[in-house]
C-alpha cells in the first residue's frame, strides 16, 4: 500500500520503524527491480546535467537500516545481516530534471529520455516519471516529504545492496513484530524468546521491505517486521 510506504520510511528516518510492504523474496526483489530500472543507462546530451542522489550514512554505529536478515545466524549474541539503501534527492533538483539530463539511480547512470510529471494515484503526492516509470524499465520518483525517493511498482522505496555486516546484539534487544494488521501493537519478543520467534517466522521473508533494525552505539537493539501483503517465501 502507498500508505503504508509512506508512513514507514518515514519512521525509517526517525530511527524506528522502517522497510515496509514487499509481497516477494525481498533481496531478489531488489536486485531485479534495480536491474530492470537501470538498462538504459547512457550519458547526457548537450547541456543536459547529471543528477546525484542525496548523500546517505557511510557507518551502522547508530539509526534505524532495512536489511536483509541472515535468521539462522541469530545465535543470541550476533546475527549477519545484509544492509540496503535507497536513493532520495533533492526537490528543487528534480522539478528541474529534463529530457537529456542523466539521474544516478542505485549506482547507475540513467539517460533521460522521458519525463512525465503527474500526482500519484493514492494519497496526490507529486510522481515523477522518466522513460516510462519503473514498470516499463524506467524510473520512477515520489515526493516523500523534503525530498522525492525512488519507488518500486508496488509503492516502497528502490532497494539497494550496501554490503553485509556480523552485527552484536544489545543484551536487552527485542523483536518487534508488526505483521499482523489485527494486533495493533504488535508482538514484541524479549530477547531469549527471540530465536524461537525466529524459528516460527522461517517461512516468512526478511529483506528490506518487511524488516529493519535500529543500532545503538554499535549494538543492535530492535529488530522490526512490518506488514506485507505476502510475507511468505516464494
Amino acid at each position: 500500500m502507498r500508505k503504508a510506504g509512506l508512513f514507514c520510511v518515514a519512521a525509517l528516518a526517525a530511527l524506528s520503524i522502517s522497510a515496509c510492504g514487499g509481497s516477494k523474496q525481498e533481496s531478489t526483489a531488489a536486485e531485479t527491480t534495480v536491474a530492470a530500472s537501470t538498462v538504459e543507462e547512457g550519458t547526457t546530451a548537450a547541456g543536459g546535467s547529471i543528477i546525484a542522489p542525496e548523500a546517505g550514512k557511510t557507518d551502522h554505529q547508530n539509526g534505524g537500516f532495512p536489511v536483509q536478515l541472515d535468521a539462522d545466524s541469530f545465535n543470541g549474541k550476533t546475527v549477519k545481516a545484509e544492509f540496503f539503501a535507497f536513493d532520495r534527492y533533492d526537490v528543487a533538483k528534480i522539478n528541474a530534471l529534463k529530457a537529456g539530463d542523466v539521474i544516478q539511480v542505485a549506482n547507475h547512470n540513467v539517460a533521460i529520455k522521458t519525463i512525465e510529471k503527474k500526482n500519484a494515484e493514492t494519497g496526490n503526492f507529486p510522481e515523477v516519471i522518466i522513460n516510462g516509470g519503473v514498470a516499463n524499465g524506467g524510473v520512477s520518483l515520489l515526493q516523500d516529504g523534503d525530498y522525492f525517493r525512488t519507488e518500486s511498482e508496488d509503492g516502497t522505496p528502490l532497494y539497494y545492496s550496501i554490503g553485509t555486516e556480523e552485527l552484536k546484539l544489545a543484551s536487552d534487544v527485542v523483536y518487534m513484530d508488526y505483521s499482523d494488521l489485527n494486533q495493533q501493537n504488535g508482538v514484541t519478543y524479549q530477547a531469549d524468546q527471540i530465536k524461537k520467534a525466529f524459528e516460527a517466522d522461517k517461512a516468512k521473508g526478511w529483506g528490506p521491505q518487511v524488516i529493519s533494525v535500529v543500532i545503538k552505539d554499535g549494538e543492535v537493539k530492535q529488530i522490526f517486521r512490518t506488514f506485507a501483503q505476502d510475507s511468505a517465501k516464494k
